[in-house]
């Protein structure tokens, strides 16, 4: 069994230096370092791919904290909220301070969805390029990252499962029980493990963002049927499921489509054929 540990906030001067937050940035930096590596590898413009990140990572976490809100804690929706700047106070509508403090709450399959936005808006529209390219190489990167982001979920016990005997159990205040954070790490320690045999072969763009969603998406639907029920702080249901789980379903179904379509003798040919190539520029 695992001990339950608190690691504390230490402040640097203004700035609090939290465990999640921390992880979370060396994981940003991880999968930043392992995309760039895998974009040089098969020829892709690495400012493309960085920026693609950070347009990605923003569109993820703004997105990420909407579904926080809409799908989660809707009951948010109903307070009214007043700010003080230099006093002067005022109100803001049912709801505005919950939808525009990003930082405060956010929904992994929220972030997905919002990666996946900010990947089409920027390879379709903003910079044109091989979007399945592109998305690919960030995504074979993406477990790598993901493990540190659950480890400082794991850090700060933020997921908290059902009671449970299973020597991977945290010995919580008040009993030993799964820790979904810890349970998603070490799964994404396994995907990171088969993208990186499966990188040995030369894959078609899009295999590896196909990979991830039959890979992980039923283990996270698994995974949330473990979360607590008997805790203030439990998931709301929706007709029995979490609103992940109906993400996971999306996820599978969109990574199955993709593999049908991938599967396509043309499908290498449209997907080229779509990107302008670019001129120039830093490799």
């Amino acid at each position: 069994m695992i001990p339950y540990v608190e690691i504390p906030v230490y402040q640097i001067g203004p700035i609090p230096l939290d465990p999640w937050g921390t992880l979370v940035c060396i994981g940003f930096v991880v999968g930043l370092e392992v995309a760039r590596a895998r974009g040089i590898k098969l020829g892709l413009n690495v400012p493309d791919v960085v920026d693609g990140i950070v347009a990605i990572v923003l569109s993820g976490f703004v997105v990420g904290h909407l579904v926080h809100v809409l799908a989660y804690h809707p009951d948010q929706l109903q307070t009214e909220s007043n700010f003080d700047i230099s006093g002067f106070t005022f109100s803001l509508p049912h709801g505005v301070k919950a939808l525009i403090s990003i930082w405060a709450g956010f929904s992994s399959m929220g972030g997905f969805l919002g990666a996946v936005l900010g990947a089409v808006v920027f390879y379709r529209f903003i910079r044109k390029r091989s979007f399945l390219a592109h998305a690919d190489a960030i995504m074979f990167a993406f477990p790598f990252a993901w493990i540190f982001g659950r480890l400082g979920c794991f850090s700060v016990h933020d997921h908290i499962g059902k009671p449970t005997t299973f020597f991977l159990a945290v010995n919580f205040p008040g009993g030993p029980r799964f820790d979904l954070g810890l349970l998603e790490a070490l799964w994404s320690m396994v995907i990171a493990t088969v993208f990186l045999l499966a990188a040995r072969t030369t894959r078609r763009p899009g295999f590896f963002l196909a990979l991830w969603c039959v890979i992980y998406a039923p283990a996270r639907f698994c995974f949330d049927f473990l979360r607590n029920t008997d805790l203030k702080n439990a998931d709301v249901r929706w007709y029995g499921l979490t609103p992940a789980q109906y993400g996971c379903i999306i996820m599978a179904v969109a990574g199955a489509a993709l593999i049908v379509h991938l599967r396509r003798p043309d499908a290498a040919t449209r997907e080229a054929d779509t990107a302008p190539t670019p001129t120039g520029g830093e490799t």
